[in-house]
């Protein structure tokens, strides 16, 4: 009996940390009960539907330009409409439930739900009725970063613009196999390495203005760059976790890595609850959880940082690539180790040679020269390491059940390993005063 009571405080004790991590659960109960995968169709296939909104982003396909219109995803395939972000149109089209578009495994309808889309139609008529200034903005910069990019880095743009802005739509589809493989896609995809990296050249060149001023500047820069690069979960997560962190700055407050990370979910699970079925969502949050708390572990025992970090990350991230993408990368941890290193430079010199070009161009072009030599480096890193036969491994296609089991063990073994911790701050605490009395 006292066995039990004591397993029941400690386990009281756990949670008490951590309020936040049952919100968390809670919160991602309710969800995984209400939608329980079903989509609830906002109109049926076949209607002819009007639209009203904002153009928030425009990709080129091959056949079609597909632009979101507030949260409607709308296809063009007749090439008339030549919209660009910022136009506030209305339009008319042919609509598509979404519980309709289901391809072989992947249900698409859910994904578009998952982003925060509500409508699907192929556009039949379109008028501008005017223009909002701020998403005008965004849309200019984009461009300008894109067409720069393509001007100083040709064939490499490709590459480049999918790191920076988030455009793998771009990339040939055997560099992304090979970014997969390799196990490098975060290279690709905007996510925290990249707010990261951003953070710290904001606030380098603002260094010496009031640091209060500093980090207003950085979180306004960040918000814009979210937009600017297409507003996925993934980026989502690692600017609110920025805008967090400098709170608890300003107010002096310690801050846990994974209570912030607890809130920014349940926040963004209560807004869609269809979220946690999208796997950038899903990847983002559990590789950063599995960093902040496995990270100090792992490198306690192997003392390299760059391997750690790699380690850590798969802890959680494993079973959901598996799952999804049916493979394995087994020397992702030398691919990263060896071309992460890379990035951050690419993203200072990138910008350099972008902020140089309208001012310097020829200087720009030198800059975007030496750019593109260490991108050569990164792509002859990768190349070889996914020609070594063994690098990947392909599986079939897990059952879920493994996931359920996967994860159980990983929570229980994270409970044990905060019982303990907090046994052994409260044992030293004990022996703490118990020395002091004494003395």
């Amino acid at each position: 009996m006292e066995k039990s009571r004591s397993l029941f405080e400690r386990l009281k004790v756990f949670f008490v940390r951590r309020p936040s991590v049952i919100l968390f659960f809670f919160i991602f109960a309710i969800s995984v009960l209400s939608t329980k995968g079903e989509l609830v169709d906002s109109v049926e296939s076949n209607q002819t539907i009007s639209i009203r909104g904002t153009v928030v982003s425009e990709v080129k396909k091959e056949r079609y330009t597909q632009y979101r219109i507030g949260e409607c995803l709308v296809n063009d395939y007749s090439e008339k409409a030549d919209l660009e972000v910022g136009d506030i149109v209305e339009a008319i089209g042919k609509s598509k439930a979404l519980s309709d578009m289901k391809f072989d495994d992947f249900n698409y309808g859910r994904y578009l739900k998952s982003t925060g889309i509500e409508v699907y139609c192929v556009m039949s008529e379109c008028k501008k009725v005017g223009i909002s200034k701020a998403y005008k903005m965004i849309g200019a910069i984009r461009e300008y970063i894109k067409d720069t990019n393509a001007y100083l880095y040709k064939k490499k743009s490709d590459f480049i613009n999918s790191m920076l802005l988030g455009e793998k739509d771009l990339m040939s589809d055997e560099d992304k196999r090979m970014f997969s493989r390799t196990g490098v896609s975060h290279i690709i995809a905007v996510s925290g390495l990249h707010v990261g990296i951003l953070c710290t050249l904001v606030g380098f060149i603002g260094r010496r203005i009031n640091i209060a001023f500093n980090m207003v500047i950085v979180n306004i820069v960040l918000f814009i760059y979210f937009y600017i690069a297409g507003g996925s979960p993934s980026i989502g997560r690692a600017v609110v976790s920025s805008v967090f962190a400098d709170i608890c700055f300003v107010v002096d407050r310690k801050r846990d890595g994974i209570s912030t990370l607890a809130i920014i979910a349940s926040v963004m699970i209560f807004l869609n609850p269809f979220v946690i079925y999208n796997t950038g969502f899903q990847l983002s949050f559990l590789a950063t959880f599995s960093i902040v708390y496995f990270y100090p572990i792992i490198n306690k025992r192997i003392k390299f940082s760059a391997a750690s970090v790699t380690i850590a990350a798969n802890i959680m991230t494993l079973p959901i690539i598996v799952y999804s993408f049916d493979g394995i990368s087994i020397l992702s941890v030398i691919s990263n180790v060896l071309a992460v290193p890379f990035v951050a430079f690419v993203v200072y010199i990138d910008v350099a040679s972008i902020f140089l070009f309208e001012i310097f161009p020829f200087i720009a072009s030198i800059v975007a020269g030496l750019n593109s030599v260490i991108i050569t480096i990164i792509y002859f890193i990768l190349e070889k390491v996914d020609e070594i036969w063994f690098s990947y491994i392909q599986f079939t296609q897990l059952d879920f059940s493994f996931l359920v089991i996967y994860y159980i063990i990983i929570i229980l073994g994270i409970i044990y390993y905060e019982i303990k911790v907090v046994e052994e701050q409260r044992n030293g605490l004990q022996g703490y005063y118990r020395r002091n009395e004494t003395e």
